[in-house]
């Protein structure tokens, strides 16, 4: 057995948020949206942060006792939820802003523009988890949400386009080239005002609705389907394409073409999008730290089908109201059978680490 890694670390911490969020006979349907949006994601994302920034600001993060110690006062948050949410909730808004300040004081000044969109982001959504329990302001939620949902987009756009490119290369297509300005630009753009606008409880049908279009440009640059069914390539297209889906249901709720629940929509982009985009890329890191990437693996198959179907289940729940004993059920059952192998999946390289290769 090796020592344990902070994503590691990190990583279990969230899924063991998730699992207490909506977990058969564990969740509660009138706490689990903010233990999710402040809770899980929060965590998921500093465990990324903690093996994406060292990269891109090519130093590690120091000093390396505060890591520790703001996953520490995660630990220490989880439990105290365990007893009390709201007060465990305020006390996990302020570990994750703390992480936020470390991450900032450990990044180079010349590596600002790499890192401040994502971190100053996660900053603001911190805040917004904290004015959520400590003043207990029912929009936060929805203004939480919005924020995590693009973080996420920017967290896919570099990550999720980089393995795909990979890949589609081991497929024998050619190198992806990057997506023009033309498209990126404008999709970025209004991807924010989108979620900026449904975040305040505004409309945003014209800019969800170019949103989507712009989106499903970016997404056909890429080619997606150019890739064979290589570890965690496939279910990163689903949760991109789950984004994309979730664009459009808000574009036809708010243009008034449709009605459609607006849990329907908060449940594409949450666990369609967002919880599976966070699985995907979570196990693509530990694949590589593990030295397995791009490995068949039977448990990650499992995996990737259970948060799947999680999120069919859920959304179909949303969109079809006859149908919701049958499916929320369903729903549930399968979120816990993901994240249960997703700790599994995170524990593995710590527990039996791969054999050494033979030269």
């Amino acid at each position: 057995m090796t020592k344990l890694d902070p994503f590691r670390v990190a990583f279990v911490l969230a899924a063991l948020t998730a699992l207490r969020a909506i977990g058969p006979g564990i969740g509660d349907i009138a706490t689990h949206p903010n233990e999710l949006i402040f809770g899980f994601f929060s965590i998921q994302l500093f465990g990324f942060l903690t093996v994406a920034l060292p990269r891109w600001i090519g130093k590690p993060i120091t000093p390396a006792p505060m890591l520790w110690m703001v996953l520490a006062a995660h630990a220490v948050a989880f439990l105290w939820g365990c007893f009390d949410l709201e007060m465990g909730g305020a006390l996990r808004a302020l570990a994750t802003l703390s992480g936020v300040v470390l991450l900032l004081s450990t990044t180079p000044p010349g590596k600002t523009a790499k890192t401040l969109p994502i971190l100053g982001l996660a900053a603001l959504h911190a805040l917004i988890g904290i004015a959520a329990y400590l003043y207990a302001w029912p929009e936060t939620t929805m203004a939480g949400l919005a924020v995590i949902v693009l973080i996420c987009i920017e967290v896919s756009n570099r990550i999720g386009i980089a393995v795909l490119s990979v890949a589609r290369e081991r497929a024998g297509y050619p190198k992806l080239t990057p997506v023009p300005a033309v498209i990126a630009l404008p999709q970025r753009a209004f991807t924010i005002l989108a979620l900026a606008l449904w975040g305040i409880g505004w409309n945003a049908g014209w800019p969800a609705l170019a949103a989507f279009l712009f989106g499903m440009a970016w997404l056909a640059h890429i080619e997606p389907w150019r890739i064979k069914p290589y570890a965690g390539c496939v279910i990163l297209a689903v949760g991109l394409v789950w984004k994309r889906l979730a664009f459009l249901l808000l574009a036809l709720r708010d243009l008034g073409v449709a009605d459609i629940s607006p849990f329907a929509i908060i449940h594409a982009f949450a666990v369609g999008g967002l919880a599976t985009l966070a699985i995907g890329i979570a196990t693509s890191i530990v694949r590589k730290k593990d030295k397995r990437a791009l490995m068949p693996s039977l448990l990650a198959d499992v995996i990737y089908l259970a948060i799947a179907g999680a999120a069919i289940a859920r959304v179909g729940a949303a969109l079809d109201f006859e149908l919701y004993d049958t499916l929320i059920p369903a729903a549930r059952w399968s979120w816990a059978i993901a994240f249960l192998g997703y700790i599994l999946f995170t524990l593995r390289g710590a527990i039996w680490p791969p054999a050494a290769t033979k030269v």
